[in-house]
């Protein structure tokens, strides 16, 4: 079966579906009659779904962040958000390091005060039809600077939830996920079924901010050699329009 497969930043598009509906009007005096159409068109949704407060998932958000943030795609089947993970600065050493991803944060569309919340992805499924979907991630390579690697360093998204506004019955989602950046095989991190999966979807890495804290983590080896620099890679979220 042919699968349509869409990255984050690619265009993804499907649906045009049409209903229309009879109605009869009868005359009072005669009996005789004369019959009207009424007819709805559905045309492609183009529309951008804003991020939405993890905390209070039916209101839009903006996201705040260093790293500049790219429009969600458009389509009625999109990644509206992708976290960006920041572990920040650390020392160098010669142990067993952990780091961890910092929170998101947002500023509220309601009053503009800002705030952290858990980490998360968000996308999209408005195609108005029995279809499922599957959302993966791959890591780009290992984290490095302009000259050095960080060799045997492994990133881990981990306490992985799905919340939604829509209050259906949830997709399949894999709790812990390990990356591997020498891999070019993308892993699955959740997939929706015929009945699964319509409307917005957050996938939050933690519950609430505590644990959203320690759930995207990144352990570097003592012995791999930590030059000092700014480290960095990418992770490609990709969502698949493919039935189960």
């Amino acid at each position: 079966m042919k699968k349509n497969r869409r990255k984050f930043i690619v265009f993804l598009a499907l649906l045009l579906s049409e209903l229309s509906v009879e109605t009869e009007a009868v005359w009072a005096n005669d009996g005789l009659g004369n019959r009207s159409n009424a007819e709805i068109s559905y045309i492609e949704n183009t529309d951008i779904t804003p991020p939405m407060d993890p905390t209070q998932p039916d209101k839009s958000t903006e996201i705040i962040s260093p790293i500049p943030v790219p429009p969600g795609t458009s389509g009625p089947l999109s990644v509206d958000f992708a976290p960006h993970v920041i572990f920040g600065e650390h020392d160098g050493s010669q142990k067993n390091d952990v780091y961890y991803a910092k929170l998101t944060r947002i500023k509220k569309n309601t009053d503009g005060s800002e705030e952290e919340v858990p980490n998360f992805l968000q996308l999209t499924d408005n195609r108005g039809k029995n279809a499922g979907w599957r959302l993966t991630v791959k890591q780009n390579g290992q984290l490095k600077n302009s000259t050095h690697s960080l060799k045997g360093a492994q990133m881990s998204l981990k306490n992985i939830t799905l919340l939604s506004p829509n209050n259906r019955e949830k997709p399949i989602v894999v709790k812990d996920v390990q990356l591997d950046p020498e891999s070019d095989e993308p892993v699955e991190v959740s997939r929706a079924t015929e009945t699964t999966g319509k409307g917005t979807w957050q996938v939050m890495f933690g519950k609430d901010n505590e644990e959203s804290k320690t759930s995207i983590q990144v352990s570097v080896p003592g012995t791999t050699e930590k030059k000092k620099g700014n480290y960095s890679t990418s992770l490609t979220w990709e969502l698949i329009d493919t039935p189960i």
